[in-house]
């Protein structure tokens, strides 16, 4: 509880005490913002192949938690991944053909396979702040066109900000990227819904990674930590990356549908 009302007031204090300067409207101006957001993709860890393992927690308002044990398979433009908690093991699985054209949720306890389309692939992930979208690996630079690239001051720190829209809209209306000025690493993405109301804000943590390669491990720093708040439960879901294994070569029947049940 108490982390997520330090994480609200830091959103807050960002959100009123915040100055925008320099807006551009030039040709410059939005190749330079398709560079910015060419670089939020690069930083989700979009482009790793292999396995990549990782953790999801919910953490409700009233303090409750729930945890995830996540296995993330990708090969080429398909990903697979397996949520599995300690008390139920394998619960749901979600199948990402094509770099997100086609999404697939399987149910492990009703034993049900859903296809995700149009407005279904918002909908939210057991019941966290991550939609299918969110989880998908879609690109952003090739999803949505950058229409506004400023700078943006806060009493404290200095960003590039640069608003999205999406080239095909279905349920986010706009997203906002805010970047560290000095390093230009992507920290914050704000969702608005069709309304054009903010209503959840993704924090992006960099810190090393154990990544696995020519039979070695070795530290990388990585965006390891996703950290999603959603204004209207005030619920906090965090994914957390813990080790990259290039070594491992997915057998292509792991990303067929007719196995997604199995």
């Amino acid at each position: 509880m108490i982390r997520i009302l330090a994480i609200t007031v830091g959103f807050l204090a960002l959100t009123f005490f915040s100055v925008e300067t320099n807006p551009q409207g030039s040709n410059n101006s939005i190749r330079v913002a398709q560079e910015l957001v060419a670089r939020l993709d690069q930083a989700l860890l979009k482009s790793n192949q292999g396995l990549i393992k990782a953790n999801l927690i919910l953490i409700r308002r009233s303090g409750e938690t729930w945890s995830w044990d996540v296995s993330i398979f990708r090969k080429e433009e398909d990903t697979l991944y397996l949520f599995e908690s300690r008390g139920r093991g394998l619960e749901y699985k979600i199948l990402v053909k094509d770099e997100g054209e086609q999404i697939y949720a399987f149910n492990a306890l009703s034993k049900k396979i859903f296809r995700k389309v149009d407005e279904e692939k918002y909908e939210s992930h057991l019941a966290t702040g991550f939609s299918f979208i969110d989880l998908s690996g879609v690109s952003y630079q090739a999803n949505y066109n950058p229409i506004v690239q400023s700078d943006l001051k806060t009493a404290d720190h200095s960003f590039k900000r640069v608003s999205l829209k999406p080239i095909i809209p279905y349920f986010y209306s706009k997203l906002i990227l805010l970047l560290d000025s000095d390093s230009l690493r992507p920290t914050r993405l704000d969702f608005h819904d069709r309304d054009g109301v903010l209503f959840k804000t993704m924090n992006i943590k960099y810190g090393p990674l154990k990544v696995k390669q020519n039979q070695k491990f070795v530290k990388e720093e990585h965006a390891n930590r996703l950290e999603m708040l959603d204004l209207n439960t005030g619920s906090i879901s965090v994914l957390e990356y813990t080790e990259i294994d290039k070594e491992v070569k997915p057998d292509p029947s792991l990303f067929d549908l007719a196995n997604l049940n199995r």
